[in-house]
């Protein structure tokens, strides 16, 4: 009986030992199976981050590497520290993933210590976590930046305003966003700084404005600064005595090369007037009819004050490709017909009357004097560029459309100033004059409409199948008139000139 009893007791032991075994197995599986749980979901985190930052640093020109390593080291996995292995990579992805994408990769690993697992063999286990970032169309196409002032968007009059893209109003006041009339304002999203907005009218805002957001910098700065050209200096050419006169009926002319201190004048009837390659000055004075008018490269002044070249009448005008130089403003008046060549315009260009005047593709440096448009002309331009900025001896101008003029401009799709159409010099002082980018109801700007410092009265609509990007200290939309702001950006080789990353994987 009592060998029996010391049986029993004996199985009864022997069973709660693998009993207690098998508990503190679980016991030890459950709190290493926790703790590397615990270290893969922080591993994914720090992951995600730095394939983010990898991808923003890849699409600003820095490098991708150093922003990815960075990152995933502030959130606790430095490479070659601590059995961790971080590598960063540009992969090309399969379909579906976007073929115009430039992706990246964050593979991190690590040789995690376990605890209570030892007693089964296992010293350590590997965790790994993936993550891969690339660039997509930033949310918004609108932005007003001034931060505190009211009205810093504002919609006033008889509008219906479409935007196919999200609008951002960096100002911390109540009315930072201004609606005033009979408005209907639709955007893809619609976020404000402040706690609230002003509208006052028959208003209709769809979707309803986001409010207290963080302020959002200027998304182009960087890209800006990276890419403003110089404008130089413009130096005056010594002139002869005397001066150059051309009147009547004239047959075929070709004037002399030369720099006359009275200056260079030709009106009547013509039939064919060229300007070899060379400079002239000062001052051209043109007013023909009929015919045509041909310049050639080279620098046409204005002696020290004045117009550089003058053209007036009805004679159709073409400046031959090449390098130019204007030192004085270009003043285009009457019905004439002009093609102009990209270039550095000391004192601007001004266009008056009923001019129709076609920008050849490139760049038009407006140092000093800027660009006014008066009347009803047209102009016309694909790829062109207008940057405006100041000079030595030559005050700062801003962009003036107004009137009723048609204008159909697009900026250029591929290059140094991809997507820049008005690009204001980002070192212009805040409050110095706004801009006035307004045409009527046929008008399209396609391109990105940069003036960060200084005001902007814009009217027009998006190309067809196009895209426009406003980006200003303050925006001013009035009128009685219905526009789209358009964001289709296919036609860019480096596709949304605004982009934020996002994870793909």
């Amino acid at each position: 009986m009592n060998v029996c009893s010391r049986c029993s007791s004996g199985q009864v032991f022997a069973v709660a030992t693998i009993a207690m075994t098998v508990l503190l197995g679980f016991a030890a599986l459950a709190v290493d199976v926790s703790f590397l749980y615990s270290t893969r979901r922080r591993m994914q985190t720090a992951a995600d981050a730095a394939a983010i930052a990898g991808a923003t640093a890849l699409r600003d020109g820095q490098s991708y590497t150093k922003a990815a390593d960075d990152v995933s080291s502030f959130n606790g996995f430095t490479n070659s520290q601590n059995n961790v292995t971080v590598t960063v990579s540009e992969p090309t992805l399969p379909a579906p993933y976007p073929s115009d994408v430039t992706y990246v990769e964050v593979d991190i690993a690590q040789n995690v210590p376990t605890y209570f697992l030892r007693v089964l063999g296992y010293n350590s286990m590997k965790v790994a976590a993936r993550a891969v970032s690339g660039a997509v169309a930033g949310p918004a196409c609108i932005y007003a930046l001034d931060p505190t002032d009211s009205s810093t968007f504002s919609v006033t009059g008889n509008s219906n305003l479409t935007a196919q893209c999200g609008v951002i109003d960096d100002s911390t006041s109540s009315s930072g966003l201004s609606l005033t009339g009979n408005i209907t304002l639709t955007a893809t999203s619609i976020g404000v700084v402040g706690s609230s907005f002003s509208k006052s009218g028959n208003i209709t805002i769809s979707p309803q404005p986001v409010e207290n957001l963080a302020a959002l910098p200027d998304p182009l700065s960087g890209t800006a600064q990276s890419i403003k050209p110089s404008a130089g200096t413009c130096t005056q050419q010594t002139g002869s005595a005397g001066s150059k006169s051309y009147s009547g009926n004239i047959g075929t002319l070709t004037v002399p090369t030369g720099v006359y201190n009275g200056g260079i004048s030709i009106s009547g009837n013509v039939t064919s007037v060229t300007f070899p390659a060379g400079n002239y000055g000062n001052s051209v004075n043109f007013n023909g009819n009929g015919g045509s008018l041909t310049f050639n490269p080279g620098q046409y002044q204005n002696g020290g004050s004045g117009n550089s070249i003058t053209l007036n009448g009805n004679t159709a005008t073409t400046f031959n490709a090449g390098s130019y130089t204007f030192c004085g403003a270009v003043d285009i008046v009457g019905n004439s017909s002009v093609t102009l060549q990209p270039g550095t315009y000391f004192g601007g260009i001004q266009i008056t009357g009923n001019a129709n005047v076609t920008f050849s593709p490139g760049l038009y440096i407006l140092a000093g004097g800027g660009l006014t448009v008066t009347g009803n002309s047209t102009l016309t331009g694909t790829g062109v560029t207008f940057y405006d900025t100041s000079a030595t001896g030559y005050s700062y101008a801003p962009i003036d459309l107004t009137g009723n003029e048609t204008a159909n401009l697009s900026a250029p799709t591929s290059g140094t100033y991809e997507g820049f159409l008005f690009f204001q010099d980002p070192s212009v002082a805040v409050g110095s004059a706004g801009a006035t980018v307004v045409g009527n109801s046929s008008s399209t700007f396609n391109g990105i409409v940069y003036f960060p410092t200084t005001a902007l009265t814009y009217v027009g609509n998006s190309g067809g199948s196009g895209y426009t990007i406003l980006v200003a200290y303050t925006i001013s939309m009035t009128g009685n008139s219905s526009f789209t702001i358009g964001n289709n950006y296919s036609s860019l080789a480096n596709g949304a000139p605004i982009k934020s990353s996002a994870l793909y994987e």
